[in-house]
Parts: structure tokens; sequence; C-alpha cells
């Protein structure tokens, strides 16, 4: 598995989100690069003697390949792309990316020392930081939050969550404003099932991303906005291409999606000429196009059984699910490594401790689950096939594991019977980046737009038809 990374991003210069955002993008677009978390933004007072405006700081966790000096170089790279600004050191920049951490022996050479040599002296980076991996080990000896718990004098406001938080009468107003505008704009608002709860109780509908894209398409609106991460909105341009589709979150994007590129696809498919690929919705456009056959994890069973046996099958991007259908079908596949960093958290101590502290509960997990969590769970179960399973099995309590967003579905359409998350780690950080208020902003602007260029929209789009041929 691919090293774990903690980089530290800041910008006192210009249009400060503008440029964590840019970094942001270009991070996630460096080879073999998944970012697999994002803080909150904070504002911080600025270190040191040179008078300068405040920072916003931010903390990404990422996975890569590449080795720490390429790392840093790649960085560093980014920073001149960006118009890289300090007249001095300690000095006010457009743009600053730090290695911070990573999942490997100190580093210490010139240019280069990892863990970063003030990480635990600089609230503005542990207050992130502790966000993200709390009880991460330092080189003191120290967690993350106790080395947070020694440091005064800092100030740092947090100012934009990268998970769930205030509710109340704003919450309110700003569902009755994001309704409004959907009513005056002629659009219907999705929400995924890992959405925020305020967001979903907002939503037209609310549901996995296939079938939330197939209902908007179907649909009298002229725009879609789509209340999840980059492929769901990608699906949506796919199915209606005569529609606006806005996701209010430019950076939500899905781990899994990214980890298959369509360079290294073509490559596998060369290497095996024969061979059908079969790809998760959870794909980019790009990836859709070069695939034979879409699935979901509803159908992802009946869509490989239905490949002529003489032929192989690439299966994308999903090595649980791929295992999981494997098991199902007895079928051997061809299995890209790619893997949700949200569901691969949920591990097979977790159901046993819920067997504990829940003895009559059902288990539910979700196919993208580690092969030993599924091979423990009662059931495996797609989302929608979760609310199936919980309405119509006697049980009166059950143990979810998936993304933290499900239990709210579940409560709203399975009212009387009680649910439990399996693990309190299991939350999407891209999930949880959309918010009531970016939902009306974007609305509003009507952008950011998603747009699938039509030659790999229709290559796309033949995928997904077969797919629906086969059934759902």
């Amino acid at each position: 598995m691919s090293p774990r990374w903690f980089l530290g991003l800041g910008s006192n210069l210009g249009d400060r989100h503008s440029f964590l955002a840019a970094a942001l993008r270009e991070i996630g677009s460096l080879p073999r690069t998944v970012v697999t978390g994002l803080s909150s933004v904070y504002l911080t007072d600025p270190v040191g003697k040179v008078e300068q405006p405040p920072f916003l700081n931010q903390v990404v966790e990422v996975t890569t390949v590449l080795a720490p000096r390429a790392l840093l170089e790649a960085t560093q790279e980014i920073e001149r792309r960006l118009g890289r600004e300090r007249s001095e050191r300690w000095g006010p920049r457009n743009i600053d990316i730090d290695l911070l951490w990573y999942d490997g022996p100190a580093i210490r050479e010139a240019g280069l020392e990892v863990p970063h040599p003030r990480l635990e002296e600089r609230r503005f980076v542990l207050e992130p930081l502790a966000e993200l991996a709390p009880h991460l080990r330092l080189p003191s000896g120290l967690t993350v939050a106790d080395a947070l718990a020694r440091v005064r004098g800092q100030q740092v406001r947090r100012l934009e969550a990268g998970v769930d938080m205030a509710h109340g009468s704003e919450v309110e107003e700003l569902q009755q404003e994001l309704r409004a505008l959907g009513r005056e704009r002629n659009a219907v608002i999705l929400a995924h099932n890992y959405q925020r709860a305020e967001v979903q109780d907002v939503a037209d509908y609310v549901g996995d991303s296939l079938g939330l894209s197939r209902q908007a398409a179907a649909s009298d609106a002229e725009i879609i906005l789509f209340c999840g991460v980059d492929f769901m909105a990608e699906t949506a341009a796919i199915l209606a291409p005569d529609k606006k589709v806005v996701l209010p979150e430019s950076r939500a994007c899905c781990p899994m999606a990214q980890m298959v590129d369509v360079e290294g696809l073509e490559q596998l498919k060369a290497a095996h000429p024969r061979a059908e690929v079969v790809s998760y919705v959870n794909t980019s456009a790009a990836v859709k196009a070069l695939s034979h056959v879409c699935c979901t994890s509803a159908n992802a069973v009946a869509v490989v059984a239905s490949i002529p046996e003489d032929r192989e099958v690439i299966f994308t991007p999903d090595r649980n699910l791929g295992a999981w259908v494997q098991k199902q079908t007895g079928r051997p596949m061809i299995l890209w490594e790619g893997f949700c960093p949200t569901h691969e958290t949920i591990q097979l101590e977790d159901v046993e401790s819920a067997r504990q502290r829940f003895p009559g509960a059902r288990v539910v997990v979700h196919p993208e689950c580690l092969p030993e969590v599924s091979a423990a769970a009662d059931a495996v179960e797609s989302t929608s096939g979760m609310i199936r399973y919980c309405r119509e099995d006697a049980a009166e309590e059950f143990v979810i594991g998936t993304e933290a967003g499900m239990i709210h579905r579940l409560q709203m359409d399975v009212p009387g019977k009680v649910f439990h998350l399996l693990t309190s780690s299991a939350v999407c950080p891209n999930m949880k980046l959309t918010t009531l208020a970016k939902a009306v902003k974007a609305l509003r602007a009507e952008s950011p737009l998603v747009v699938v260029p039509e030659e790999i929209r229709l290559k796309a789009l033949a995928a997904v038809e077969r797919m629906v041929s086969i059934g759902r």
C-alpha cells in the first residue's frame, strides 16, 4: 500500500481560498497520488517578526507512490506554477506547501526534513492535523492531540469545517433558501446517502449515485444540483447532457475513483486484449469511456456473470468489491488495486466489538469493506440493499458498516428500528465538504458546472446503457 502523507497548506497573499483550492487540485493530480482526507480551513495569526496579514492554513492527507524527494520537488513545482511569492524569510506568501509527516523513517537531508522540524511547535499545523489524525505519534513520543494541548499563545480560529458543525435556526433558514432557489431556477436537488443529514433533508431525492442521476435525467428540471462527489456529477452529465450539472464543492472528489487512471487502464487492456472491462460507477467519465460495461454495488454480480466465460474480466477500481464479486460468482478476475479509504477504516475487530456491545443486532456491511469484514457480517449489501434488508428483516437493531451518513438515511426510511455505526472512523471527508451554504451559493451562481466532453460522454453512456440492459 502507498505511504500516507500529511501536507500543510498555507496562504496569506491574494485570494487565499483560491490558492488553497488550486494547490489541492494540483496535489490530487500528481501521479498515483490520492487525496484521502482534508481538514477544516483555519485563520492563523502569523508567527515571526515580520508584519503581515493572517494566514489561511489547511492540512491534506494523501497516499502516493512518489518517493519523499520526488514529492518535495513536485510540491515545489506546484508552488512555482501557482506563482509563489515570498520576498523574505518568514514573510508573506501566496502559497506554501510543507511535507509534515509520512509513514516512513525520519529524513534529515539538505532541504528535506520529515517529520517537519517545527511540527510540534505550531498550533496552526497541529489544529488541522488533529482533525485528521489525533492519535498520530510524533517524534517526541506525544500524540498530535497531546502536543496540541501543550502549545500556547498562538491565535488559531477554524473557519470552514471538514466535518459536520452547527445546526439550529441557521440550518433551517438555509434549507428554506435552497428550496426556494431550486423552485426559482427549476433545479432538482440531489443528495447522496453519505451527505450531511441537513443536506439530505433538503434534497428532492436521496439515494445512490446512479439512481439519483437516472431520476434527475428523467425530470423536467433544467439544472441538477448534485450534492455528492465529482464522479457522481459526471454521471449525471453523461445521462442528462441537456441539463446544467452543478457540483457545490469543486474539491469534493472520490479517492477511489482517482486511483484508476486512463493511461494505466489502457496499458492493462493492451496486456489482456481479450478482456472486457467492468468498471464500478465510482469512476471518472474517462475511465467509463474505456470500459465495456459499468456496474453498481447492487448489480455487480449480475453484470460480471453476463460476461462470456471465454473472456477475461478486468474489474476497476475497487479490489474489495471485486473480491466480493469473485466470491459470489466463482469467476476469477483481474482486479485493479483501488479501494475506498473510508470503508477500509472498518476492521474485523470492529465487527467483533459490535457483536459484544449489541449482541442481538444484525451486522450489515457494504461490499467496499475489506473481505474479512464482509465475511464476518450477517449481510453484505449496497446502500439501497441495506434499506431493503433492514426494513424486511425481523431484527429490530442493526450495526451498519458503511459511511456515517447512511445512518440518517436508514433512520428516515426505516423508522422504529435502531441503527448503530460500526465504527466512528467511517466518515468520508470529501462527502462532508458539501454544506448548505455552499449549495445555496453554487445554485445561485449556477457554478461550478460539470461538463463531460461529448466524445467521452457517448462512450461512457454506452457502458452505462449496457449495464442497464442487463438489469439493475
